[in-house]
């Protein structure tokens, strides 16, 4: 019977010491669990972190590039005199065209004295804004007057550009709410604030394209004068002489018939006030040769 009793206890002592040491490694497996869930968590949150550094990064070259990349826009005006009107223009035109650019405007008109003008509005490549006004110039006969002015818009593209990047990610979350959106009062709000937020897109993308175009391309606006003097024409200008004699003439008579007109009219239209001041000047005459005969003679010295 001892001995009976001594093996059961040997074999309860067994059992106790595998369930304590499986209970033990299934504590240690949860405790490396444990950490390998923290550390997978700290690595996803410090790949987060990675990641949104990296992104503005990013923004940031992105917005350092632009900078480098200066928006100006350059308008010029210019003043030339050229023999020839029409060929000159048509030059002008065929220039802008080898350089890339294009004719916007193109007017003529003739004045009084039969003088030739006209006007040409030009957009050409910034790149080749310098080489097309030395081009222009050359057609000139004498110094040409220009006016060349620029305007750096680069800031305003850069805010500009950081502006329509927010908008479109609050127009992406928009449209993903509205594709969770259960409800029609959600629906409609979200619908709303979409549609506000889509035209500011649009209105900074047309304002960015605006400023994109007038820095890619420079306006620039000529005027033509046409400078023609013929040698026949200045010798005979102004020498017609018989003409101008005959014109003298007629000028003199004129004047001469005007003021006799003048005294005939100031004659016969004053007639009373020359009638009166007649009789005034006769009756003064008169008193005063009355009373010069009145006077006694002065008696005459003797010698």
């Amino acid at each position: 019977m001892w001995k009976k009793w001594k093996l059961w206890v040997f074999v309860a002592v067994l059992l106790l010491s595998a369930c304590s040491s499986e209970s033990s490694s299934k504590s240690d497996k949860a405790i490396d669990q444990d950490s390998g869930g923290k550390q997978s968590e700290a690595k996803v949150e410090s790949s987060s972190e990675e990641g949104s550094r990296n992104g503005e990064s990013d923004n940031d070259k992105a917005e350092q590039q632009l900078k480098n990349q200066r928006k100006v826009i350059y308008n010029a005006d210019l003043m030339i005199a050229v023999d020839k009107l029409q060929s000159s223009m048509e030059t002008v035109r065929e220039t802008a065209e080898k350089t890339g650019g294009y004719m916007v405007e193109s007017t003529t008109s003739i004045g009084e004295k039969n003088d030739e003008s006209g006007v040409m509005v030009v957009r050409v490549p910034m790149k080749s804004f310098r080489v097309f006004l030395d081009d222009v110039r050359s057609l000139s006969k004498g110094t040409p007057h220009e006016n060349v002015t620029g305007e750096d818009v680069t800031e305003e593209y850069v805010d500009l550009t950081s502006r329509l990047k927010a908008k479109q990610q609050v127009r992406e979350r928009l449209e993903a709410f509205m594709k969770d959106a259960q409800k029609t009062e959600d629906l409609l709000k979200i619908s709303g604030d979409l549609a506000a937020v889509q035209e500011e897109i649009e209105q900074v993308e047309g304002r960015l394209n605006f400023l994109k175009n007038q820095s890619d391309y420079s306006t620039v606006t000529i005027q033509f004068e046409v400078k023609n003097l013929k040698a026949q024409e200045l010798q005979t200008e102004g020498l017609n002489t018989w003409a101008k004699t005959k014109v003298l003439f007629m000028d003199t008579v004129n004047f001469l018939m005007s003021a006799i007109s003048l005294i005939v009219v100031s004659i016969l239209g004053l007639a009373p006030i020359w009638l009166i001041v007649i009789i005034v000047v006769y009756v003064w005459w008169r008193r005063r040769k009355t009373e010069q005969k009145k006077k006694p003679e002065s008696p005459t010295t003797m010698s």
